[in-house]
């Protein structure tokens, strides 16, 4: 499996899975409108995405946002997205896309990456991140 980060040329198999990243969350498909979300990040580059994929197919994702701590005078990363195809979970991909963000967080010298989990959203944490 090849984790990397996002180029403009993952936009369509992006977009297709943060559609069906929003729908296991209770929202409405909007394929065009996630496409566009997607478009907009990567051609503003205020997040960073890594992408997942086994034998060449994108099977998931973790977005990652850059962002502060007030309290602790620190810059973090913060991650809300994480998905992983349905077919595909189960086999360690999610906590791989967790391993990459860490990475990232090293490699940048920030002080975390965390996720608030929001509720209903059905996510379990894989490991907890402290700041």
């Amino acid at each position: 499996m090849q984790i990397r980060i996002a180029i403009d040329e993952d936009l369509e198999s992006l977009a297709l899975m943060f559609d069906e990243y929003r729908k296991s969350l209770g929202k409405e498909s909007d394929p065009q409108g996630g496409k566009e979300f997607i478009e907009s990040r990567l051609l503003e580059n205020d997040s960073v995405i890594f992408i997942a994929l086994r034998c060449g197919e994108p099977v998931g994702f973790i977005q990652l946002y850059p962002s502060f701590s007030s309290s602790l005078l620190k810059p973090l990363w913060y991650f809300d997205d994480l998905y992983v195809a349905e077919s595909f979970r189960g086999q360690g991909i999610a906590r791989d896309l967790v391993a990459k963000a860490k990475e990232l967080a090293d490699e940048t010298q920030v002080l975390a990456v965390r996720r608030e989990r929001l509720e209903g959203d059905g996510f379990v944490p894989i490991e907890s991140f402290s700041i």
